[in-house]
Protein backbone atom coordinates (compact mmCIF):
# COMPACT_ATOMS: atom_id res chain seq x y z
CA UNK A 1 0.00 0.00 0.00
CA UNK A 2 2.81 2.59 0.85
CA UNK A 3 4.32 2.04 -2.42
CA UNK A 4 1.28 2.34 -4.22
CA UNK A 5 0.56 5.68 -2.36
CA UNK A 6 4.35 6.74 -3.57
CA UNK A 7 3.27 5.90 -6.83
CA UNK A 8 -0.12 7.62 -7.11
CA UNK A 9 2.11 10.30 -6.21
CA UNK A 10 4.74 10.42 -8.15
CA UNK A 11 1.69 9.98 -11.15
CA UNK A 12 -0.11 13.49 -9.93
CA UNK A 13 3.26 15.40 -10.44
CA UNK A 14 4.24 14.34 -13.92
CA UNK A 15 0.79 14.44 -14.89
CA UNK A 16 0.70 17.79 -13.24
CA UNK A 17 3.95 18.91 -14.97
CA UNK A 18 2.85 17.41 -18.54
CA UNK A 19 -1.09 19.29 -18.40
CA UNK A 20 -2.81 19.29 -21.95
CA UNK A 21 -2.90 23.40 -22.90
CA UNK A 22 -6.01 24.81 -21.45
CA UNK A 23 -8.60 25.86 -23.73
CA UNK A 24 -9.27 29.43 -24.33
CA UNK A 25 -11.23 31.34 -22.29
CA UNK A 26 -14.25 32.54 -23.11
CA UNK A 27 -15.47 36.02 -23.52
CA UNK A 28 -17.59 36.08 -20.23
CA UNK A 29 -15.89 39.65 -18.86
CA UNK A 30 -17.04 43.12 -19.31
CA UNK A 31 -14.08 44.96 -18.57
CA UNK A 32 -11.42 46.84 -20.25
CA UNK A 33 -7.85 45.31 -20.43
CA UNK A 34 -6.24 48.53 -18.80
CA UNK A 35 -8.54 49.01 -15.50
CA UNK A 36 -7.66 47.42 -12.36
CA UNK A 37 -9.30 47.51 -9.36
CA UNK A 38 -7.40 46.66 -6.14
CA UNK A 39 -7.72 45.29 -3.58
CA UNK A 40 -9.24 41.28 -5.27
CA UNK A 41 -11.18 40.63 -1.36
CA UNK A 42 -12.58 43.34 1.15
CA UNK A 43 -13.97 43.14 4.61
CA UNK A 44 -16.20 46.09 5.61
CA UNK A 45 -18.26 46.91 9.16
CA UNK A 46 -21.56 47.59 8.97
CA UNK A 47 -21.85 51.07 8.84
CA UNK A 48 -18.39 51.93 7.46
CA UNK A 49 -16.63 52.42 4.90
CA UNK A 50 -13.55 51.01 2.77
CA UNK A 51 -11.06 52.50 0.20
CA UNK A 52 -10.45 50.67 -3.39
CA UNK A 53 -7.65 51.82 -5.51
CA UNK A 54 -9.29 52.28 -9.54
CA UNK A 55 -6.41 52.83 -12.22
CA UNK A 56 -6.35 53.06 -15.85
CA UNK A 57 -3.11 52.23 -17.50
CA UNK A 58 -2.71 53.25 -20.64
CA UNK A 59 0.04 54.47 -23.63
CA UNK A 60 -2.22 56.92 -25.16
CA UNK A 61 -3.40 59.91 -23.64
CA UNK A 62 -7.16 59.68 -23.73
CA UNK A 63 -9.75 59.74 -20.86
CA UNK A 64 -11.87 56.64 -20.07
CA UNK A 65 -15.34 56.15 -17.94
CA UNK A 66 -15.72 53.50 -15.68
CA UNK A 67 -19.22 52.17 -14.76
CA UNK A 68 -19.85 49.36 -11.91
CA UNK A 69 -21.78 46.53 -12.16
CA UNK A 70 -22.79 43.98 -9.47
CA UNK A 71 -22.23 40.39 -9.54
CA UNK A 72 -24.94 38.33 -7.76
CA UNK A 73 -23.14 34.92 -7.99
CA UNK A 74 -22.76 32.88 -11.15
CA UNK A 75 -21.79 35.95 -13.29
CA UNK A 76 -25.47 37.01 -12.68
CA UNK A 77 -24.70 40.60 -13.39
CA UNK A 78 -27.06 43.45 -12.45
CA UNK A 79 -26.94 47.07 -11.84
CA UNK A 80 -28.56 46.81 -8.19
CA UNK A 81 -26.06 45.86 -5.55
CA UNK A 82 -29.04 44.76 -3.49
CA UNK A 83 -28.65 47.28 -0.81
CA UNK A 84 -25.01 45.73 0.22
CA UNK A 85 -23.51 48.71 -0.60
CA UNK A 86 -24.11 52.33 -1.58
CA UNK A 87 -24.54 52.66 -5.11
CA UNK A 88 -21.32 53.30 -7.02
CA UNK A 89 -21.12 56.42 -9.33
CA UNK A 90 -19.36 56.91 -12.75
CA UNK A 91 -15.51 57.88 -12.45
CA UNK A 92 -13.42 59.27 -14.95
CA UNK A 93 -9.65 58.43 -15.46
CA UNK A 94 -6.96 59.89 -17.47
CA UNK A 95 -4.11 57.88 -18.63
CA UNK A 96 -2.09 56.19 -15.97
CA UNK A 97 -4.43 58.16 -12.85
CA UNK A 98 -4.95 56.18 -9.98
CA UNK A 99 -8.12 56.99 -7.36
CA UNK A 100 -9.41 55.85 -4.63
CA UNK A 101 -12.91 54.41 -4.61
CA UNK A 102 -15.16 54.48 -1.65
CA UNK A 103 -17.23 51.71 -0.49
CA UNK A 104 -20.10 52.01 1.92
CA UNK A 105 -21.60 49.33 3.54
CA UNK A 106 -25.17 49.58 3.97
CA UNK A 107 -26.42 45.64 4.78
CA UNK A 108 -24.65 42.50 5.86
CA UNK A 109 -23.62 40.21 2.63
CA UNK A 110 -21.41 40.10 0.16
CA UNK A 111 -21.36 41.08 -3.43
CA UNK A 112 -18.53 41.54 -6.20
CA UNK A 113 -18.75 44.73 -7.18
CA UNK A 114 -17.63 44.69 -11.21
CA UNK A 115 -15.93 47.58 -13.24
CA UNK A 116 -17.36 47.95 -16.96
CA UNK A 117 -16.52 50.46 -20.04
CA UNK A 118 -17.98 50.89 -23.38
CA UNK A 119 -15.00 52.96 -24.60
CA UNK A 120 -12.59 50.40 -25.23
CA UNK A 121 -11.88 46.88 -25.77
CA UNK A 122 -13.03 44.01 -23.70
CA UNK A 123 -10.47 41.81 -22.74
CA UNK A 124 -9.86 40.93 -18.87
CA UNK A 125 -11.62 41.42 -15.49
CA UNK A 126 -11.53 44.21 -12.65
CA UNK A 127 -13.52 43.59 -9.98
CA UNK A 128 -13.52 43.13 -5.97
CA UNK A 129 -15.00 41.35 -3.77
CA UNK A 130 -16.83 43.12 -1.02
CA UNK A 131 -17.74 40.89 2.19
CA UNK A 132 -19.73 43.46 5.25
CA UNK A 133 -19.85 42.20 8.08
CA UNK A 134 -21.96 43.18 11.28
CA UNK A 135 -19.21 43.29 13.70
CA UNK A 136 -15.82 43.21 12.88
CA UNK A 137 -15.14 41.87 16.41
CA UNK A 138 -16.94 38.65 15.46
CA UNK A 139 -14.96 38.75 12.19
CA UNK A 140 -11.91 38.32 14.27
CA UNK A 141 -13.07 36.16 16.45
CA UNK A 142 -13.86 33.81 13.37
CA UNK A 143 -10.52 33.71 12.46
CA UNK A 144 -9.10 33.34 15.83
CA UNK A 145 -11.70 29.96 16.10
CA UNK A 146 -10.17 28.98 12.14
CA UNK A 147 -6.32 29.12 13.41
CA UNK A 148 -7.17 27.63 16.61
CA UNK A 149 -8.48 24.44 15.21
CA UNK A 150 -6.00 24.31 12.50
CA UNK A 151 -3.33 24.11 15.38
CA UNK A 152 -5.28 21.74 17.19
CA UNK A 153 -5.64 19.12 14.07
CA UNK A 154 -2.22 19.69 13.73
CA UNK A 155 -0.77 18.84 16.72
CA UNK A 156 -3.42 15.93 17.35
CA UNK A 157 -0.93 13.65 14.79
CA UNK A 158 1.81 13.93 17.16
CA UNK A 159 0.21 11.92 20.79
CA UNK A 160 -0.09 8.05 18.46
CA UNK A 161 3.69 8.57 16.92
CA UNK A 162 4.87 9.40 20.27
CA UNK A 163 2.80 6.70 22.21
CA UNK A 164 4.56 4.32 19.36
CA UNK A 165 8.01 5.49 20.00
CA UNK A 166 7.63 5.00 23.38
CA UNK A 167 6.26 1.84 23.70
CA UNK A 168 8.42 0.74 20.63
CA UNK A 169 4.10 -1.61 19.78
CA UNK A 170 1.59 -0.42 18.14
CA UNK A 171 -0.68 -2.97 19.04
CA UNK A 172 -3.79 -1.43 19.72
CA UNK A 173 -3.71 0.74 16.74
CA UNK A 174 -6.00 -0.69 14.23
CA UNK A 175 -3.88 -0.96 10.49
CA UNK A 176 -7.16 -0.51 8.53
CA UNK A 177 -7.32 2.80 10.44
CA UNK A 178 -4.08 4.18 9.76
CA UNK A 179 -3.78 2.72 6.26
CA UNK A 180 -7.05 4.82 5.21
CA UNK A 181 -5.97 7.60 7.12
CA UNK A 182 -2.74 7.95 5.13
CA UNK A 183 -4.76 7.51 1.87
CA UNK A 184 -7.12 10.30 2.83
CA UNK A 185 -4.58 12.16 3.99
CA UNK A 186 -2.55 12.06 0.70
CA UNK A 187 -5.77 12.63 -1.65
CA UNK A 188 -6.57 15.49 0.44
CA UNK A 189 -2.68 16.92 0.20
CA UNK A 190 -3.15 16.45 -3.62
CA UNK A 191 -6.38 18.69 -3.71
CA UNK A 192 -4.75 21.53 -1.74
CA UNK A 193 -1.00 21.64 -3.51
CA UNK A 194 -2.52 21.67 -6.74
CA UNK A 195 -5.00 24.00 -6.34
CA UNK A 196 -2.54 26.02 -4.14
CA UNK A 197 0.63 25.80 -6.53
CA UNK A 198 0.17 24.57 -9.66
CA UNK A 199 -0.94 27.95 -11.95
CA UNK A 200 -3.12 25.44 -14.92
CA UNK A 201 -5.35 24.10 -12.23
CA UNK A 202 -5.88 27.77 -10.71
CA UNK A 203 -6.61 29.00 -14.14
CA UNK A 204 -9.53 26.17 -14.75
CA UNK A 205 -11.29 27.39 -11.35
CA UNK A 206 -10.90 30.79 -12.32
CA UNK A 207 -12.42 30.06 -15.63
CA UNK A 208 -15.43 27.89 -14.05
CA UNK A 209 -16.05 30.76 -11.22
CA UNK A 210 -14.26 34.43 -13.04
CA UNK A 211 -14.78 36.25 -10.24
CA UNK A 212 -14.30 33.54 -7.36
CA UNK A 213 -10.95 33.33 -4.56
CA UNK A 214 -9.12 29.79 -4.81
CA UNK A 215 -10.71 28.09 -1.86
CA UNK A 216 -7.03 26.95 -0.69
CA UNK A 217 -4.78 28.91 1.54
CA UNK A 218 -1.33 28.49 2.62
CA UNK A 219 -2.43 26.99 6.42
CA UNK A 220 -4.35 24.74 4.32
CA UNK A 221 -1.37 23.46 2.44
CA UNK A 222 0.75 23.30 5.84
CA UNK A 223 -1.71 20.95 7.19
CA UNK A 224 -2.15 18.31 4.85
CA UNK A 225 1.39 18.35 3.93
CA UNK A 226 2.03 18.06 7.99
CA UNK A 227 -0.69 15.25 8.61
CA UNK A 228 1.08 13.59 5.40
CA UNK A 229 4.28 13.38 6.59
CA UNK A 230 3.44 12.09 10.40
CA UNK A 231 0.66 9.45 8.65
CA UNK A 232 3.88 8.42 6.42
CA UNK A 233 5.97 7.80 10.13
CA UNK A 234 3.04 6.00 11.71
CA UNK A 235 3.07 3.72 8.75
CA UNK A 236 6.88 3.00 8.74
CA UNK A 237 6.35 2.57 12.61
CA UNK A 238 3.56 -0.37 11.85
CA UNK A 239 6.22 -2.04 9.63
CA UNK A 240 9.49 -1.98 12.57
CA UNK A 241 7.70 -2.07 16.04
CA UNK A 242 6.15 -4.96 17.60
CA UNK A 243 2.35 -5.63 15.73
CA UNK A 244 1.43 -8.50 18.21
CA UNK A 245 0.29 -10.29 14.58
CA UNK A 246 -2.11 -7.44 13.32
CA UNK A 247 -2.26 -6.79 9.26
CA UNK A 248 -5.05 -4.84 7.41
CA UNK A 249 -7.86 -6.73 7.43
CA UNK A 250 -9.28 -8.13 3.63
CA UNK A 251 -12.13 -5.40 3.71
CA UNK A 252 -9.19 -2.25 4.21
CA UNK A 253 -7.15 -3.78 1.36
CA UNK A 254 -10.32 -3.55 -0.82
CA UNK A 255 -11.11 -0.03 0.31
CA UNK A 256 -7.58 0.54 -0.17
CA UNK A 257 -7.11 -0.29 -3.61
CA UNK A 258 -10.73 0.55 -5.02
CA UNK A 259 -10.02 4.12 -3.83
CA UNK A 260 -6.57 4.83 -4.82
CA UNK A 261 -7.44 2.74 -8.58
CA UNK A 262 -10.46 5.47 -8.77
CA UNK A 263 -7.51 8.22 -8.35
CA UNK A 264 -5.14 6.45 -10.73
CA UNK A 265 -8.43 6.55 -13.25
CA UNK A 266 -8.49 10.29 -12.75
CA UNK A 267 -5.37 11.06 -13.25
CA UNK A 268 -4.94 9.03 -16.22
CA UNK A 269 -8.09 10.74 -17.50
CA UNK A 270 -6.44 13.90 -16.44
CA UNK A 271 -2.88 13.05 -18.43
CA UNK A 272 -4.69 11.61 -21.50
CA UNK A 273 -6.65 15.31 -21.60
CA UNK A 274 -10.20 13.75 -20.84
CA UNK A 275 -11.00 15.20 -17.76
CA UNK A 276 -9.50 18.73 -16.65
CA UNK A 277 -6.90 18.36 -13.97
CA UNK A 278 -9.65 20.74 -11.24
CA UNK A 279 -11.70 17.46 -11.49
CA UNK A 280 -9.18 15.16 -10.79
CA UNK A 281 -8.37 17.14 -7.78
CA UNK A 282 -12.15 17.76 -6.60
CA UNK A 283 -12.40 14.24 -7.21
CA UNK A 284 -9.25 13.32 -4.95
CA UNK A 285 -11.41 15.69 -2.29
CA UNK A 286 -14.21 13.41 -2.12
CA UNK A 287 -12.05 10.39 -1.50
CA UNK A 288 -10.82 12.36 1.25
CA UNK A 289 -14.51 13.10 2.51
CA UNK A 290 -15.34 9.41 2.02
CA UNK A 291 -12.40 7.71 4.43
CA UNK A 292 -13.35 10.37 7.17
CA UNK A 293 -16.53 8.45 6.78
CA UNK A 294 -15.17 4.99 6.86
CA UNK A 295 -11.51 4.94 8.75
CA UNK A 296 -12.42 5.02 12.49
CA UNK A 297 -14.88 1.95 12.08
CA UNK A 298 -12.42 -0.68 12.12
CA UNK A 299 -11.04 1.03 15.49
CA UNK A 300 -14.08 1.16 16.60
CA UNK A 301 -14.70 -2.34 16.44
CA UNK A 302 -11.86 -4.03 17.24
CA UNK A 303 -11.94 -1.78 20.65
CA UNK A 304 -15.42 -3.36 21.29
CA UNK A 305 -13.55 -6.96 20.41
CA UNK A 306 -11.46 -6.39 22.76
CA UNK A 307 -13.05 -4.08 25.07
CA UNK A 308 -10.11 -2.09 25.39
CA UNK A 309 -8.86 0.77 24.13
CA UNK A 310 -5.40 -0.36 24.91
CA UNK A 311 -2.70 1.14 22.30
CA UNK A 312 -4.62 3.35 20.80
CA UNK A 313 -3.71 7.26 21.98
CA UNK A 314 -6.59 9.52 23.00
CA UNK A 315 -4.69 12.59 22.25
CA UNK A 316 -5.29 12.00 18.35
CA UNK A 317 -9.29 11.91 18.94
CA UNK A 318 -9.50 15.06 21.62
CA UNK A 319 -7.61 17.14 19.37
CA UNK A 320 -9.66 15.29 16.04
CA UNK A 321 -12.85 15.85 17.88
CA UNK A 322 -11.82 19.71 19.03
CA UNK A 323 -11.28 20.84 15.73
CA UNK A 324 -14.27 19.19 14.55
CA UNK A 325 -16.05 21.76 17.13
CA UNK A 326 -14.37 24.55 16.40
CA UNK A 327 -14.81 23.92 12.53
CA UNK A 328 -18.83 24.46 11.96
CA UNK A 329 -18.34 27.20 14.67
CA UNK A 330 -16.63 29.11 12.25
CA UNK A 331 -18.59 27.95 9.63
CA UNK A 332 -21.74 29.41 11.84
CA UNK A 333 -20.04 32.36 13.18
CA UNK A 334 -19.09 33.62 9.44
CA UNK A 335 -23.10 33.02 8.62
CA UNK A 336 -24.32 35.10 10.74
CA UNK A 337 -21.89 37.70 10.71
CA UNK A 338 -22.56 38.21 6.93
CA UNK A 339 -25.85 37.25 7.27
CA UNK A 340 -25.16 34.32 4.29
CA UNK A 341 -26.68 31.28 6.01
CA UNK A 342 -26.38 29.60 2.18
CA UNK A 343 -22.21 29.71 2.98
CA UNK A 344 -22.99 26.63 4.53
CA UNK A 345 -24.79 24.59 2.18
CA UNK A 346 -22.32 26.53 -0.05
CA UNK A 347 -19.22 24.18 2.22
CA UNK A 348 -21.82 20.94 2.52
CA UNK A 349 -18.67 18.63 2.41
CA UNK A 350 -16.91 20.77 5.31
CA UNK A 351 -19.71 21.03 7.49
CA UNK A 352 -20.34 16.96 6.52
CA UNK A 353 -16.40 15.87 7.58
CA UNK A 354 -16.87 18.16 10.46
CA UNK A 355 -20.02 16.52 12.14
CA UNK A 356 -18.66 12.72 11.24
CA UNK A 357 -15.07 13.58 13.20
CA UNK A 358 -17.93 14.64 16.03
CA UNK A 359 -19.61 11.74 15.90
CA UNK A 360 -16.90 8.60 15.20
CA UNK A 361 -14.35 10.65 17.99
CA UNK A 362 -17.45 10.45 20.58
CA UNK A 363 -18.06 6.58 19.98
CA UNK A 364 -13.98 6.46 20.34
CA UNK A 365 -14.24 8.22 23.57
CA UNK A 366 -16.90 6.48 25.30
CA UNK A 367 -15.33 3.36 24.83
CA UNK A 368 -12.33 5.19 26.02
CA UNK A 369 -13.47 6.82 28.99
CA UNK A 370 -16.72 4.53 29.87
CA UNK A 371 -17.30 1.30 28.41
CA UNK A 372 -13.41 0.39 28.85
CA UNK A 373 -12.43 1.98 31.21
CA UNK A 374 -10.90 -0.52 33.40
CA UNK A 375 -10.41 -3.41 31.08
CA UNK A 376 -9.32 -6.80 32.34
CA UNK A 377 -6.40 -5.92 30.21
CA UNK A 378 -5.61 -3.03 31.88
CA UNK A 379 -5.90 -4.59 34.93
CA UNK A 380 -4.21 -7.49 35.12
CA UNK A 381 -1.04 -5.58 33.12
CA UNK A 382 -1.37 -3.04 35.91
CA UNK A 383 -1.20 -5.58 38.95
CA UNK A 384 2.42 -7.08 37.65
CA UNK A 385 3.50 -3.78 36.93
CA UNK A 386 4.13 -3.78 33.05
CA UNK A 387 5.54 -0.26 32.52
CA UNK A 388 3.42 -0.38 29.31
CA UNK A 389 0.63 -0.31 31.26
CA UNK A 390 1.61 3.03 32.87
CA UNK A 391 2.47 4.65 29.39
CA UNK A 392 -1.12 3.52 28.22
CA UNK A 393 -2.87 4.28 31.41
CA UNK A 394 -1.73 7.93 31.82
CA UNK A 395 -1.65 8.46 27.97
CA UNK A 396 -4.17 11.12 26.66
Amino acid sequence: MLLALVALFSFYVVGCAHMVPPRPSPPWSVVPEEVALDPRKMEIELGSSGTARLSFRSDLERNVTIGFLYDYGANDLRSDPAGIIAPLDNVTLTANETKALVINATKPGHIIVVCTSSETIVRSAAYTLVLVEQSAVLGIVAKVVGWTYFAVWTIGYYPQMISNWKRKSVVGLNFDFVGLNMIGQVAYTLFTTGMFWIQQIQNEYMRRHPRGVIPVEVNDVFYTIHGAAINFIIVIQCIFYERGGQRMSWTGVGISTVTCGFMVVTAILGAAGTMEWLDVLTYASYVKLFITMVRCIPQIYMDFRRKSTRGFSMGYVISDSIGGVLSPIQMILIAYNHEDWSSIAGNLTKFIHAMLIIVFDGILMIQHYVLYRHSPKEKQSQEKGDPNAVVISTQL
